[in-house]
């Protein structure tokens, strides 16, 4: 982890609603898909940073990319920031996705899809099988990204105006006995963690999710993102951004 200041070379729309930003920095440390940064922003009446997945990066290039939906305040700031413009970021934070297998598979549902592509980036050895949910056809991102880097994809909407129609984990479940992953890995709304729970329910393969918490500090210190989990001795709390955000879904009280 380390305090840097970047330099914006792209911040564009990419969907309806959503926006890509691609930082540049004087080094750059090794990444696992599912850290995060968090980004200062240029507007001084916000005082707390901003926390984003780090959506992929270019270890050669010392970029990392940022794909992030405006939702509010704070994202409707950084959609003003310009090409050239410098930003205090602190990377990278969390602990991020491990694989042991050699066959993964990825599911994302909406934005929780940006934490996918550096997974794939950060895993050059292992074969991916990736399932992307959105809303619909508007809100779709990161499936040529994705494809491009030799990953198998497969897209769902909500209301079918792209892809096959429907929720993306009951396309992932069905394919999890023909491509036999070693470890799946999930990235989504809370919501989508309970549907996975119990539709991936004795198939036999461990499931890891990355949970979203409001987070104050980002390293663990303000304790604003604690979540409960289940562990050998009973319940207890830990930090999403120090101790996460990648946990056992069996480990995590939904």
């Amino acid at each position: 982890m380390k305090d840097r200041i970047a330099t914006v070379i792209k911040n564009r729309p990419c969907a309806e609603g959503i926006w890509s930003m691609t930082l540049a920095f004087d080094d750059l440390e090794e990444i696992k898909g599912a850290q995060f940064l968090d980004i200062k922003l240029p507007d001084r009446s916000k005082v707390l940073r901003r926390p984003f997945c780090i959506c992929d990066f270019d270890k050669d290039a010392k970029t990392a990319d940022v794909c992030y939906a405006v939702v509010g305040e704070g994202t409707k700031v950084l959609t003003e920031v310009k090409e050239g413009d410098k930003l205090n970021v602190l990377l990278p934070l969390g602990n991020g996705y491990s694989p042991k297998g050699k066959r993964i598979m990825l599911v994302g549902g909406g934005m929780g899809s940006a934490v996918l592509p550096a997974v794939i980036t950060a895993n050059p050895d292992k074969e991916f099988f990736v399932y992307l949910g959105f809303a619909n056809a508007g809100k779709v991102v990161l499936e040529k990204e994705i494809s491009a880097k030799g990953a198998t994809v497969t897209v769902a909407t909500d209301d079918g105006s792209y892809g096959k129609k429907g929720f993306v984990t009951s396309y992932a479940r069905e394919a999890v006995d023909t491509v036999k992953p070693d470890e799946i890995f999930v990235c989504g709304p809370e919501v989508m963690y309970k549907a996975v729970r119990k539709s991936f329910e004795g198939c036999g393969v461990p499931v890891y999710v990355s949970l979203e918490q409001r987070m104050g500090c980002g390293i663990g210190a303000c304790l604003v993102c604690n979540c409960k989990v289940k562990r050998a001795d009973g319940e207890g709390y830990v930090r999403v951004c120090k101790d996460g955000p990648v946990f056992l879904l069996d480990e995590v009280v939904l």
